[in-house]
């Protein structure tokens, strides 16, 4: 090794040893000091802690009600107590609701039909059931 690889070997373990006195630690951001940062963690956590029950709490308030439908006023509520107490208004609410179900009806389901009519490819011979098996397993 000569001289000049020599120096420059020194000069880099010079500028190497300069940057490390420069460097103070960790990019912590805004905080000065890693103990501020970690009380800033700290109280960010516990105020998350928080925000979460209290969402919890609501979400369980309103778990009794179909979600999606607003609660039912004071007066909703009086209204729904007295048409269930009624025999009469029960029966009729009941009966719309049947209606309603009975006229939303999907596809009319079969009932004791006919089979469909397709072709039949029954195979013959254990060699032609070979063949089908490959056919449908190649697939």
């Amino acid at each position: 090794m000569d001289n000049g690889e020599q120096m420059t070997c020194e000069t880099v373990a010079a500028e190497a040893e300069e940057r490390k006195e420069m460097d103070t630690g960790p990019d912590i951001g805004k905080f000065r000091s890693v103990e501020a940062l970690l009380s800033a963690y700290r109280s960010l956590e516990a105020e998350f802690t928080r925000r979460s029950q209290r969402l919890k709490e609501l979400e369980e308030k309103q778990g009794a009600n179909i979600p999606g439908e607003p609660l039912p006023s004071p007066g909703e509520e009086q209204l729904i107590e007295a048409a269930l107490s009624n025999e009469r208004v029960k029966n009729a609410v009941v009966g719309e609701y049947l209606k309603d179900i009975a006229v939303r009806k999907s596809a009319p389901m079969l009932a004791g039909g006919v089979a469909c009519a397709a072709p039949s490819d029954a195979p013959k011979s254990v060699k032609e059931a070979g063949k089908l098996a490959k056919q449908f397993l190649d697939i």
